[in-house]
């Protein structure tokens, strides 16, 4: 008797579940594309490789989804030198990047087409890391002279994001499409406010279950 009161209990808890996925349905995505920032606080730097996660969750009866992104952009340089002083070989190496990370949270509104495809509209708030690091290292291989030097600086800002974006679901659950974002917030390097939001373009493949 008990053991078939511990079965009806686990049945009931799995078929629970069951039901409760099959109301639930999500995309994820893996972004690939490019953020613009503004060039006077970013220079040479301002125009960043970029990758991410996107997200989004709806229950049956919600209205829009629920939304959480993560997205890295950088640019960098390096340069190294090798030449002769005397008789004395030296080189030398410099390296500098410029990166940012992006946390979204929000909501998004999916309209469905025909042919499987779907347009969306989100936004929300955000926080931006964004920062600079600087490596410069000197030689001189006579045993007199050594100099290596690193330098960051970073900072977080708290603003807002919005996108809109176009995709087409394959085979029922293999998603492509392309995004267009823009994001804002403020953080403070080298004693200076910078924006480190700016705008994204990107391609996204992913996953989606539709919920029944």
């Amino acid at each position: 008797m008990k053991k078939a009161i511990f079965l009806a209990l686990c049945l009931s808890v799995f078929g629970s579940h069951q039901i409760a996925a099959a109301q639930i349905s999500f995309n994820i995505n893996m972004f690939l594309g490019e953020k613009m920032l503004d060039d006077d606080d970013w220079g040479k730097y301002d125009n960043q490789f970029e990758f991410g996660i996107m997200a989004d969750i709806k229950g049956k009866e919600w209205p829009i989804s629920l939304v959480a992104n993560i997205f890295y952009s950088s640019d960098s340089e390096s340069d190294y030198d090798e030449t002769w002083h005397h008789y004395d070989y030296s080189y030398s190496y410099y390296a500098e990047e410029a990166f940012t990370t992006e946390f979204n949270l929000g909501i998004k509104k999916i309209f469905s087409l025909p042919y499987s495809w779907n347009i969306y509209v989100a936004g929300g708030g955000a926080a931006i890391y964004g920062g600079v690091e600087v490596t410069e290292e000197v030689y001189i291989d006579d045993g007199h002279y050594w100099d290596w030097d690193s330098d960051s600086e970073d900072d977080i800002g708290f603003g807002y994001w919005g996108s809109v974006g176009i995709y087409k679901t394959l085979w029922e659950h293999f998603n492509i499409g392309l995004d267009i974002r823009y994001s804002s917030a403020e953080v403070e390097l080298y004693d200076k406010d910078r924006e480190a939001g700016g705008f994204h373009v990107g391609m996204f493949l992913g996953y989606s279950w539709a919920g029944l």
